[in-house]
């Protein structure tokens, strides 16, 4: 990860050669892989070599529009890599499955020998602590009212993608590929008050887009295939200043604060606040960089 100052970090879009106007990302994609894994200490160069170099052969491959975009944490677990893969749909996943057993350049990737060590040399797998990669698929929160009033051809999506929850103007909003800073969100939300978390959350996202509109754009997903009602925030900030006046806005805003005062919950089952409607302890940020690729 670079120590530049933040103006020098460049968003994720400088690791595929896709324009910014065709991109799949976070707002337009309608399913998404966030992958990581934990590099070992003394493979860190090779592995984020190896993984670079991946990245990098399947945006410039053929599949259906799908994007891989790589993160570091900047304040979490020392190299430790983040993905977020965008998709179209489900089944374009089976493209990079063929290409994975039947595509001759991503083959020599996998099996080249990456590292070496007392055994002479290993593939990739050998950078990896065991039992650290890890898959979540997100799917744009849907079913719920659409903040944005433009009309769309959302074309093969799999459902309404993420950029129609907000209501700052398409062109201006932040995304996986756009911001210099993307904050990961994981909210375990109690089943017996699910539709009153995710009430609280779209609530919470749509202060923060018209508050920071320009500087900054939530959207709402849950995880598909995983465990039921955990439901993730993609937050993306157009620079670190933008992040510490989200940290510090209920300092000075009323209506946030009053957000969460709000009796979410209705009487009749009990009342209260947001807070009855997620897991104590279930609600965690990592906090992300784009990885900088060689210029």
């Amino acid at each position: 990860m670079t120590d530049s100052p933040a103006r020098a970090i460049r968003p994720a879009l400088h690791q595929t050669p896709v324009s910014a106007d065709k991109v799949l990302h976070s707002g337009n994609a309608g399913f998404i892989i966030a992958r990581s894994c934990q590099l070992k200490n003394r493979y860190v160069a090779e592995g984020r070599k190896f993984f670079s170099d991946v990245i990098g052969y399947m945006n410039q491959s053929d599949l259906n529009g799908a994007s891989f975009f790589c993160y570091e944490e900047l304040a979490g677990t020392r190299h430790k890599l983040h993905w977020l893969i965008h998709w179209n749909n489900p089944n374009d996943y089976a493209i990079s499955l063929e290409m994975v057993d039947h595509d001759k350049g991503m083959i020599d990737l996998l099996e080249s020998d990456r590292v070496k060590d007392d055994d002479g040399m290993g593939a990739w797998g050998r950078m990896v602590v065991d039992g650290t990669m890890r898959e979540d698929i997100l799917v744009p929160q849907h079913g719920a009212h659409h903040e944005s009033e433009e009309e769309a051809d959302y074309g093969d999506c799999w459902v309404d993608p993420a950029w129609v929850q907000c209501a700052q103007p398409r062109e201006e909003q932040l995304n996986s590929a756009t911001a210099q800073l993307v904050v990961h969100r994981v909210g375990e939300a109690r089943h017996e008050f699910r539709k009153e978390a995710r009430y609280f959350a779209f609530a919470w996202q749509n202060h923060i887009n018209k508050v920071f509109a320009g500087r900054a754009t939530a959207y709402l997903y849950e995880e598909t295939f995983g465990v039921m009602d955990r439901l993730h925030w993609l937050i993306h900030f157009r620079s670190f200043e933008d992040y510490h006046a989200l940290q510090t806005l209920a300092d000075h805003d009323e209506e946030y604060r009053a957000l969460f005062e709000r009796p979410f919950v209705p009487r009749h089952r009990g009342g209260g606040t947001w807070a009855r409607t997620f897991s104590d302890g279930g609600l965690h940020d990592t906090l992300l960089v784009p990885y900088q690729l060689s210029a």
